[in-house]
Formats: structure tokens, C-alpha cells, sequence
């Protein structure tokens, strides 16, 4: 599926911006093409979009991705489900009594197939659209621990943000 494909119908003002705005986070941004589709992915399989779905396989493997790199962004948005529900209910409660480890298996996090900068990115953009204000601060820390940048960061960022709002204008029109 190609960009073209994947907003055909697109026509009104707000469409249209969405069209632009997608398309300059996911190729005119600092991720190297590979790591925006991964990180497309990642979100898209957090809003469960299935045609932006589709694209992000496609544009990833069209840059590189394999099977297994496809899989982990897919695990990365489950995974940073349970993350992200977890410390939004121990920062929305605030109680000494549940400021202890989660004690959650997520091997995932600890052995990346796409590495370590590339899982980081895919797990900030998922926290962003989770609204999970602990996983976005730590998963930007990471990012830049890692060897990513402030305008990876902000281009993440950017690139989620824009998937969010995207995700309803295609649910719109399955409508």
C-alpha cells in the first residue's frame, strides 16, 4: 500500500493537513525510514487501525524490516499496554504502598531484535499515545542514553501525535 493508497478519499481541509503532516514525520523526520515505520506500527497496532497498520508493515519492510523486527513493534504496543495502564494507576493513586517493582515479565524490553534505540523509540510513542507521563519521561531518557537525539525524540513525538488523530479520521470513514 502506498501513501497515495492509504489516504485515497482524503479530501477535505483537515484530511488533507493530516495527508501532509503524516507523511513529513514518517519520511522528513529525523528516524532513519526503517525506525518510522516500526514506530508507525507500534502506534497504529495501539489504536488497532488496521489500514495503518498495513501501511507501517509495508513502508517498514520496504525499508528493511523482516518478520521479526514487524512482530516486535506489534509486542512493543501490547507490552507498553501493561506498562503504561501500570504506572498511570500507581501516578494517578499516589500511595507509598504501590511504589514497589511491578514485577511484570517483559523480556521484550531486555533483548530487542531491532535494538535498543529502535525498541526505545517504539516504546515512547506508544506511552505518548497512552498518556503515560512516567513510561514517556523514562523511554526519554532511554532514547538519548542510547545514542537518539532530542529531534528523534521530538520527531517520535510528532510522528505518534499525528497517528492519534489519524486513527479516527479512519475510523470515520469506515463508518
Amino acid at each position: 500500500m502506498t501513501l497515495d493508497q492509504l489516504f485515497e478519499g482524503f479530501e477535505s481541509p483537515t484530511e488533507l493537513d493530516f495527508k501532509v503532516n503524516f507523511k513529513k514525520f514518517l519520511i522528513d523526520s529525523k528516524l532513519e525510514p526503517k525506525t518510522a515505520g516500526l514506530v508507525a506500527l507500534s502506534c497504529a497496532e495501539t489504536l488497532d487501525c488496521d489500514r495503518l497498520i498495513r501501511f507501517s508493515q509495508a513502508f517498514a519492510s520496504e525499508h528493511g524490516a523482516h518478520e521479526a523486527d514487524l512482530l516486535e513493534a506489534s509486542d512493543v504496543a501490547a507490552v507498553m499496554g501493561i506498562a503504561n495502564n501500570y504506572y498511570r494507576f500507581r501516578h494517578f493513586v499516589s500511595k507509598e504502598a504501590y511504589q514497589k517493582p511491578a514485577g511484570f515479565r517483559m523480556s521484550l524490553m531486555g533483548k530487542p531484535v531491532t535494538g535498543k534505540l529502535n525498541l526505545e523509540l517504539m516504546a515512547l510513542a506508544v506511552s505518548i499515545i497512552n498518556g503515560c507521563e512516567n513510561c514517556v519521561q523514562g523511554h526519554e531518557k532511554s532514547v538519548l542514553e542510547h545514542g537518539g537525539t532530542e529531534e528523534m525524540v521530538h520527531d517520535t513525538a510528532r510522528l505518534a501525535s499525528t497517528i492519534n488523530g489519524l486513527a479516527v479520521l479512519f475510523r470515520r470513514k469506515l463508518r
